[in-house]
């Protein structure tokens, strides 16, 4: 979780032990009569806690994962149990989760929904049985739900195009109908009904352009699941199409804004993009001059607002503020017919102009966070501190007297959910030992990462812990850091240079030699079916191949699977790489294998869960369950394998990694020895045999986890928690809690 979320949990978290103050006894819910034909779900037995169940798309999006939090804080502070499903982008799981929660008992239902239309089939059903449904941000089209709550979205699309039109100064004169602003549209997830009404906002601002010939759009593209790799692919052929004459993108969000802006950017075109969400990395992007503009809205005061108004439902009360819409104005669709009472929260417009006093001194995300990689010398002050004083740029020069010695952390990216916890943790360890700690993300942008590591040395760090995009690129920032005095440690990836004082990781091969034995297991490879007439049809699914470790998840699988490749009895059909290690491009490969091997596919060695999942997904809408590896032993990934579909996860205790770090760090700026290292060749490090040199390096182990072993390896060593790991679960199927 990143630290500026952290920071809104806390303060929320006052508003609930406030709440719990006025109110020393929880409330007793008391569900209101149904309607007229609609049977009550039973009241909860005597004694026992009312249920809700909270429903969402996916916890791929960051936010979800943090209002899942927020809400079951808030609502079971009012007394109330609370249990969560997450689809995975999957809509009929959706619907099935919550056709499950309904079964429960669960009598009051808040959704976040992946498909608005497809939703409405389950909601209705438990609106049915007596089900208090609030619609969570993104509209469920069914006229049963109690109420809607999200922000005014349509002003959301109008800030989007406003602030590109105002960048691009389109009443200037500089634009005519001999040479109109090519305008590129990056619209979001289609099934997400609140892209359509981004849309509706942006296409109201524009329209008038349009109509006048000065602005010419000359490109029109939805992002599936809002996914920042497939809107930088997209943008990557837009520009080729358009021969790189593009002036300005509208995009829906920061995610896919930042995407397109990488696409943007390898181009060297530097052109006015919007986003939505506020986020660290928008309004990062924002102070560097590359976004031009994002739309705020105070996410904060949803979940409170959602869990007020489910209270005030199960107790039979009020909800202040309702509005009745028609579902044409909600969908944007004129022969929509129905009404929804709802609650539409305001957004704003944010811009370097504002971002400061809008977004940091509101506390919505963190100085840090927002400032992040701008020198201290063009940085505004901190809030309610003096402006900061230039720093030299020699990083070997001592800390003055008094001052903490500061440390970098170099990320490639936080689309990867474990690194911004890593990185939580990092800043906790090392400052508890009295450092200061700063955090640069690379968004998956080697350059950027390189320029990143150069600006955090110029600021004058002693330390640095690397997590690299590219473990060739890195190289380049990681030898002038080193030769700056800067105790550089390549962190769970490979940096390819001896000026590194340490690696430090997992036992790679061995994850690989896990993940390929887990599969061969489940085919029963020694069972005599499989033979040279009738081999095993395998799909290898590495990770992304700038990533020294997939290098070395593939050698370990390899190191399994040869002598059944050499004896005839394994054929591999398909070996692709997934750039990234995105779940929806493992899904788009996958969909693509099936399709050249007429479905003939018998097995799936994928390199980590994210990809496996993706490719799961694939396999699913073609019917078709074979086994498939993964790696990191993610949330998802465990409860995939206690449902039967996901094989074999690789468990690698990420836990021990960051506190190992901070102490290597520690011994390496007090001139201690790191106990434990003992030096690899370069060679076998990358499994490349004309690879020199030497790096010292601590592998911790890992261990091999199925159906057989999850709970005791997964949930009670509380790796991952038994409710993630079970959700979904009839409560009869599931395991004691441990």
């Amino acid at each position: 979780m990143s630290r500026s979320y952290r920071s809104i949990l806390i303060v929320l978290s006052f508003i609930v032990m406030a709440s719990m103050l006025v109110s020393c006894a929880a409330p007793t819910a008391a569900p209101a009569a149904p309607a007229a034909g609609e049977t009550a779900a039973a009241p909860a037995a005597a004694g026992g806690k009312v249920k809700i169940g909270l429903s969402f798309s996916d916890f791929a999006t960051e936010r979800w994962k943090n209002e899942d939090a927020l809400l079951h804080k808030l609502l079971e502070a009012k007394g109330y149990e609370v249990i969560t499903s997450e689809a995975n982008h999957d809509t009929k799981l959706q619907n099935d989760q919550i056709d499950n929660m309904v079964s429960q008992g669960i009598k009051g239902l808040i959704v976040v929904a992946e498909d608005g239309d497809s939703a409405a089939t389950a909601v209705d059903n438990a609106a049915k049985a007596g089900v208090k449904v609030l619609a969570y941000d993104r509209l469920v089209k069914s006229p049963n739900i109690a109420a809607y709550l999200s922000f005014n979205n349509v002003a959301v699309g109008n800030g989007q195009a406003d602030g590109v039109l105002k960048a691009l100064d389109i009443e200037g004169g500089k634009w005519t109908k001999e040479n109109p602003a090519k305008v590129v549209l990056l619209g979001g997830s289609p099934t997400d009904n609140n892209a359509i009404l981004f849309r509706k906002g942006q296409t109201d601002v524009l329209q008038k352009y349009i109509d006048s010939g000065v602005v010419k759009v000359v490109a029109d593209q939805w992002v599936d699941n809002w996914d920042a790799a497939k809107a930088n692919s997209l943008m990557e052929n837009i520009i080729t199409a358009q021969s790189g004459k593009i002036d300005a993108v509208v995009a829906s969000n920061d995610g896919t804004a930042l995407g397109a802006l990488q696409a943007l950017k390898a181009q060297k075109l530097a052109v006015p993009i919007s986003g939505q969400d506020a986020t660290a990395d928008g309004c990062n992007s924002i102070v560097k001059g590359e976004l031009t503009v994002t739309i705020y809205k105070d996410i904060r005061k949803l979940s409170p607002m959602a869990a007020d108004a489910m209270d005030a439902l199960l107790n039979g009360k009020p909800i202040e503020g309702l509005k009745n819409y028609t579902m044409a104005e909600l969908t944007n669709k004129a022969d929509a017919t129905g009404e929804v009472p709802c609650i539409f929260l305001p957004v704003v417009q944010v811009t370097k102009a504002n971002v400061y006093d809008e977004i940091v001194k509101s506390g919505f995300q963190t100085y840090d966070d927002v400032y992040r990689d701008i020198p201290e010398a063009d940085r505004p002050a901190k809030p309610g501190a003096a402006a900061a004083e230039p720093t030299k740029s020699a990083a070997a020069e001592p800390a003055k007297s008094g001052e903490k010695i500061k440390i970098g952390l170099s990320f490639s990216d936080f689309a990867t959910e474990r690194w911004k916890n890593e990185d939580a943790l990092l800043h906790k360890l090392l400052e508890a030992k009295g450092y200061e700690v700063i955090t640069s993300e690379a968004n998956h942008d080697t350059k950027l990462q390189n320029d990143q590591i150069d600006n955090m040395v110029s600021q004058g760090i002693k330390g640095l812990i690397v997590v690299a995009e590219d473990g060739d690129s890195a190289a380049t920032a990681v030898d002038n850091a080193a030769k700056a005095g800067v105790k550089v440690l390549a962190y769970d990836r490979l940096v390819k240079s001896p000026n590194i004082a340490a690696y430090l990781s997992f036992n790679n091969v061995a994850v690989g030699n896990g993940q390929a034995d887990g599969v061969l297991k489940a085919l029963d490879i020694e069972g005599g079916k499989w033979t040279k007439e009738n081999p095993a049809k395998v799909v290898l699914l590495g990770g992304s191949p700038t990533d020294n470790n997939a290098i070395l998840f593939r050698k370990g699988q390899t190191d399994v699977l040869q002598k059944y490749i050499d004896s005839g009895v394994v054929k591999v059909v398909a070996d692709q790489w997934v750039d990234n290690w995105d779940a929806a491009k493992a899904n788009s490969l996958m969909e693509n294998i099936i399709t050249a091997q007429s479905g003939k596919i018998d097995a799936v060695v994928a390199s980590n869960d994210g990809t496996a999942l993706g490719a799961l997904q694939a396999l699913k809408a073609q019917k078709l369950a074979v086994p498939i590896s993964g790696q990191d032993a993610t949330a998802d990934g465990c409860n995939s394998i206690v449902k039967g579909e996901l094989t074999v996860t690789i468990y690698k205790d990420i836990r021990k990694l960051s506190p190992m770090a901070a102490d290597a760090m520690d011994a390496l700026l007090n001139g201690k020895p790191i106990e434990g290292l003992k030096n690899y060749t370069m060679a076998e490090l990358t499994n490349k045999a004309d690879a020199t040199g030497e790096v010292p390096c601590i592998f911790l182990p890992v261990v091999q986890v199925t159906k057989a072993n999850v709970y005791d390896e997964i949930v009670k060593s509380g790796f991952q928690t038994y409710d993630d790991v079970y959700r979904d679960i009839p409560e009869a199927d599931r395991p004691a809690k441990p």
